[in-house]
């Protein structure tokens, strides 16, 4: 019984130190510093395999247009949708989609 504790004690003593030795660093320390960072800009040519341009308006430039918020056409939630056939024999009896 003496042996068997004696074994026990050596593998617990043998995993603590090990446990606290692997917390220890001995890497230096260093900050980050967000300018040190380098970053890899590529231009980018991509082949289609045909020529765009006939296919465009003559002068045309991607990023000399005029966005207006009037070109977006909207659903107005108060418009009646009409579907063309009765809905109320696919719904559950007193079926109201209003109530919480």
């Amino acid at each position: 019984m003496k042996y068997r504790n004696y074994i026990l004690g050596t593998l617990a003593g043998i995993v603590s130190i090990t446990a606290v030795s692997a917390n220890k660093s001995n890497a230096p320390r260093e900050e980050f510093d967000i300018n040190k960072v380098v970053f890899i800009e590529e231009d980018q040519d991509w082949e289609l395999g045909f020529d765009t341009a006939m296919y465009l308006p003559e002068n045309f430039d991607p990023y000399s247009g005029k966005f207006s918020l009037k070109a977006i056409n909207y659903i107005d939630v108060c418009d009646k949708i009409e579907l063309g056939f009765d809905t109320s024999g696919y719904l559950p009896a007193g079926f109201d989609p209003y109530i919480q």
